[in-house]
């Protein structure tokens, strides 16, 4: 997990100032921020994203009541760490980039500059806001930037094997509940947007091809050989061709896929076993646990221990 102190203390006194701020504050309810005794302003009331004109970075984001923005409910974890979809400025991504703010805090995510993140939660009879706190852009979308907040104790998760599913699994959960009611009619298109979902779900078939070859038509978790149902799992996001390594990848039935993309499943590197998340304690995955990765016999394509680190990092096991 990244670090708020040292991701901080590289920056100028300025900007770290406003940062720790935000930081002291997290779950605070306001008004408006006042500016800081140097003088610094800390949000812009006329945009969401805020680039102050004295440096390139984004300082803040915010969220108001009734925007024309898409952002998401944020989504809280256990350990005290949350994720949160910020819509860009630009509903475009053909032109997203040609906005100041949008491009501000990409740096940041480029740099892992911290940024600090406030949301609207009354209008009247005065605005109120509350400080989020601060929080790491880890990810981009379409239209979309991921922002990662940092635990009271100064630790955020990066970001995860198909980036930190929690608040996109959201969205999506609540447009399906839009979608309306079944129809019998709807059949054969919802059958061919299935097939096409397992296609994309079981991965690029070069890659899986590779996967299954180096791991013997067997899933590395459980050993099932059934390979219609043996995907190709990335353990660090997929970012273009360079990360379909077969050292980035394991061969996994396709549930344990999904855990492993939750974050619910991961790997002690050190004993290259199984670690399942407390809550598959009493559920038929609990045999899993201690479980010894099965591993391709080539050393060359072995998974990445780095990797698995990062991974079994990023989901708090």
């Amino acid at each position: 997990m990244e670090n708020f102190r040292k991701l901080t203390e590289r920056l100028p006194e300025r900007h770290r100032g406003a940062l720790i701020w935000f930081f002291a504050n997290t779950g605070a309810e306001q008004r408006w921020p006042n500016p800081l005794p140097d003088g610094t302003i800390l949000a812009s009331r006329a945009q969401g994203i805020y680039k102050p004109k004295w440096m390139k970075y984004c300082l803040s984001i915010r969220q108001n009541l009734g925007s024309e923005y898409t952002d998401e409910e944020i989504d809280v974890r256990s350990d005290g760490t949350w994720s949160l979809l910020y819509a860009q400025e630009t509903a475009n991504p053909r032109s997203r980039d040609a906005d100041y703010a949008n491009r501000s805090l990409a740096l940041c995510m480029r740099d892992k500059v911290p940024i600090g993140v406030m949301r609207q939660i009354a209008k009247r009879p005065v605005s109120r806001y509350r400080i989020l706190g601060a929080a790491l852009v880890v990810d981009r979308y379409q239209s979309h930037f991921l922002i990662a907040g940092f635990s009271a104790n100064g630790f955020v998760r990066g970001i995860g094997p198909a980036s930190d599913l929690s608040p996109i699994i959201a969205s999506q959960e609540r447009i399906a509940e839009l979608a309306g009611a079944f129809s019998p009619n709807d059949v054969p298109d919802a059958r061919e947007k299935a097939i096409a979902s397992i296609v994309r779900r079981r991965g690029q078939p070069a890659f899986r091809q590779k996967l299954l070859t180096i791991y013997n038509g067997k899933c590395a978790v459980t050993g099932c050989n059934a390979e219609v149902v043996l995907e190709a799992a990335h353990i660090l996001p997929y970012r273009g061709p360079q990360t379909n390594h077969p050292s980035n990848g394991l061969l996994l039935r396709a549930d344990i896929h999904v855990l492993f993309d939750l974050g619910k499943i991961a790997v002690d590197t050190n004993t290259m076993t199984v670690l399942i998340a407390s809550e598959l304690g009493g559920t038929c995955y609990a045999e899993l646990a201690g479980a010894k990765l099965h591993l391709p016999n080539i050393k060359a394509v072995c998974p990445s221990s780095e990797a698995l680190h990062q991974h079994r990092t990023w989901s708090g096991l």
